[in-house]
């Protein structure tokens, strides 16, 4: 994604059904240093890397998120993150459910 003038980028993941994975509204900006999810559902999120639209597993490879939590992710300039932070999607466990995603940027570039 390309780098964003605000110092703050909010929006949200509204996972319909369990099984049913989503991407959020706007993608992970470059220059995003730390991502704050909140999980507004009291069911618990699945937050994971892929294709929208499959299942998330809840095996160990997809980060649990609790029902009425939140969550930080410090994930540092662009140049030292994992390129997977850019297929991030949602899923659920037990029914619907909406996670506000908070980015965090730096209002210089951090690609270098």
């Amino acid at each position: 994604m390309a780098l964003n003038v605000n110092t703050r980028v909010s929006t949200r993941a509204t996972v319909a059904s369990a099984g049913t994975s989503v991407a959020a509204g706007t993608g992970v900006p470059d220059n995003c240093h730390t991502v704050i999810f909140l999980n507004r559902s009291g069911n618990i999120v699945l937050i994971g890397n892929g294709t929208a639209g499959g299942t998330l597993a809840d095996d160990g490879t997809s980060t649990p998120l609790p029902g009425n939590a939140s969550l930080t992710w410090e994930i540092g300039v662009m140049r030292t993150r994992p390129s997977t932070l850019a297929d991030l999607i949602y899923d659920s466990i037990g029914g619907a459910a909406n996670v506000d995603i908070t980015y965090l940027c730096s209002i210089r570039s951090t690609r270098s």
